[in-house]
């Protein structure tokens, strides 16, 4: 919607679904890192046999169920897989550059997740919350989309939310006071959101807005880069005399959600003129809410963060530590802290037919315990979804708490205990278009592997790939290979998306030789059309069935009794009177009413 023009309205509610493929990956904790039997509990009480909640809150184990072998379109994975492997190369990057300028970032140890169906193992770095890290603020940003999303689906009011950018009025040259700009930023938006929620103590008059998000962005920049754009947009910019065209200069901004609770079409001028006063900043209406990735977003471009120096990455960390980037406000918040004190999160559900929806799903409980009781679909019975949650301590709006890692499990000689089988994440396209749990492992050794533990992942692998087969989802080896063809993309997407198609129907003997009665075909003996098809199963042998001798089954046989009589008569009827179609077919030309039989003749 342009400035001054009327709130908009949309012919039809909030959509029912959002489109996101993210799949959530919180994982059941293991309290004491105890391996024995962790499995067994934690994989019981998948389902139950009352009734369900009118909430719908699906459990950590029905969810394990439901996504596991859900296939997205596997040229759509192979670009998100090259995508995320991008990311990390950027993060890796990053954070070994922090790590070369004496800031240790990179948590020792790290996390093994090892694939419960494909059996594919890596081992990933655990990082400090530094917010500019792309992995970090993809862990940060999950939830609060997920829940962004949920929330809109769910309030009958989201048609008139509405989202607006607001810039600090002058960049901060790099090695400048970032901090201050993004907490003053985050005050002014503060102290705006409560003046237009409540009437002016002058006029009376009420704008009665609530704002419900707000997350800080910084763009990184020469002067002179920043320059030559305000020139393609036609505007005027003096950054290069004043800064030098080379300064490395960063532009905050935040991205707003907010919510007019009612009509206020005569007032809205006003309330821009108000806004662009108060704020004392630029700032733009950006009309209704199209997509909700675009409020939330990282706080910095990894492109733009890897341009930087070592030691300009130092002070970007050090400016940036501890704050809170995407902070919910109002009632948006208020919802989130139910989430939390229910112990629930957003997470997409597979729903059938490649289809998914966001609900409200239990976190799994610590020390793999059983959950609670559900129904047949996995809803958590009334009741047994309000638990209380820890109590946790406010902080300032633009202030957050750095995590803190969790003591690891120690042995008696001090050093760190390996193999500690943290839990079962919910499935994830990790390797393959086809979704599968991971089983996530603290200090992996297999060397050290005990007993115990190897008893556990062997358990939960057996009931995931239980789960996977149910699910129609493709051999392990067959839905690698088609992951291979994807990545490689040396196929065409159609070919790839007919062996995806085809690979759930293929399936591994013990024995992969050919018949001694079969014969074996060479590519020339076949058409085109067979042959392209051939060519997407590498390493396959063409052959042609010997055909089997026909039996009696091959009969179809007559419906009832009386009709196979009737057929036994005739066919005993043309076998008694062969010899008289023999005589026939030798002998002269006979009239038509000349008949056979008994070998006598009938005169016209």
């Amino acid at each position: 919607m342009s400035a001054g023009g009327e709130i908009f309205v949309p012919d039809e509610p909030a959509s029912s679904s959002f489109e996101n493929l993210i799949v959530d990956n919180v994982v059941v904790q293991i309290d004491g890192c105890k391996p024995s039997g962790i499995a067994s509990r934690a994989l019981t009480g998948v389902s139950g046999d009352t009734t369900a909640s009118a909430r719908g809150v699906k459990t950590h184990n029905s969810v394990l169920k439901s996504n596991s072998g859900w296939a997205i379109d596997p040229v759509t994975w192979a670009r998100r897989a090259a995508a995320t492997a991008k990311l990390m190369e950027q993060n890796d990057r990053i954070a070994e550059a922090l790590q070369r300028a004496g800031e240790d970032v990179i948590r020792p140890g790290g996390v093994t997740l090892i694939s419960a169906v494909t059996n594919v193992i890596e081992t990933q770095r655990v990082f400090r919350a530094v917010r500019f890290l792309p992995v970090v603020a993809a862990r940060d940003r999950r939830p609060t989309v997920n829940g962004l999303k949920l929330f809109i689906h769910e309030h009958p009011s989201a048609r008139y939310f509405r989202y607006a950018v607001m810039t600090c009025a002058e960049p901060v040259a790099a090695f400048g006071d970032l901090r201050g700009a993004i907490q003053e930023l985050s005050r002014r938006i503060s102290s705006w959101a409560y003046e237009v929620s409540k009437p002016d103590k002058k006029t009376g008059k009420c704008y009665d807005i609530e704002v419900l998000f707000r997350g800080i962005e910084f763009t990184r920049a020469t002067a002179a880069e920043r320059d030559a754009a305000a020139a393609e947009r036609r505007q005027p910019s003096g950054l290069s005399a004043r800064y030098g065209a080379d300064t490395v200069l960063y532009h905050v901004h935040a991205n707003v959600l907010y919510w007019p609770k009612r009509n206020i079409a005569m007032q809205w001028p006003a309330f821009l003129r108000y806004t662009e006063k108060f704020m004392d900043a630029h700032w733009r209406d950006n009309g209704r809410v199209e997509k909700v990735e675009e409020i939330v977003k990282y706080c910095s471009k990894p492109a733009d963060t890897l341009a930087a120096a070592d030691d300009e990455l130092v002070w970007l960390y050090r400016q940036t530590q501890r704050l809170k980037i995407c902070q919910p406000l109002g009632e948006f918040k208020t919802w989130m802290k139910g989430l939390k004190d229910r112990r629930e999160k957003a997470v997409r559900v597979h729903v059938g037919r490649g289809d998914g929806k966001l609900m409200r799903v239990k976190k799994g409980k610590r020390g793999g315990a059983e959950e609670g009781p559900v129904d047949d679909d996995g809803n958590v019975l009334e009741g047994d979804a309000d638990q209380a949650a820890d109590e946790t301590t406010d902080t300032a709006p633009e202030e957050a708490p750095e995590q803190t890692p969790e003591k690891s499990t120690r042995l008696d000689d001090g050093g760190p205990a390996t193999n500690v089988v943290i839990g079962l994440a919910l499935p994830q396209w990790r390797h393959t278009p086809w979704a599968e749990p991971m089983i996530m492992v603290q200090n992996y050794d297999p060397l050290k592997l005990s007993d115990e533990a190897g008893l556990d992942i062997r358990e939960w692998q057996r009931q995931a790939r239980e789960w996977w087969d149910e699910a129609f989802a493709p051999e392990p080896d067959e839905a690698l290979r088609v992951a291979r063809m994807a990545l490689d993309a040396v196929e065409s997407s159609d070919d790839i998306r007919a062996a995806a198609e085809a690979a759930p129907y293929i399936v591994h003997t013990c024995s992969s030789t050919v018949g001694t009665d079969d014969q074996e075909l060479d590519e020339e003996e076949i058409d085109d059309d067979v042959r392209s098809i051939v060519a997407c199963f590498e390493g396959a042998t063409i052959v042609r069935w010997k055909p089997r001798p026909p039996t009696e089954d091959d009969i179809i046989p007559y419906e009832t009794a009386e009709q196979a009589e009737q057929r036994a008569q005739r066919l005993a009827m043309q076998e008694a009177h062969e010899s008289g179609w023999a005589t026939r077919r030798l002998s002269a030309p006979y009239h038509p009413s000349e008949r056979w039989g008994d070998n006598s003749r009938t005169a016209a």
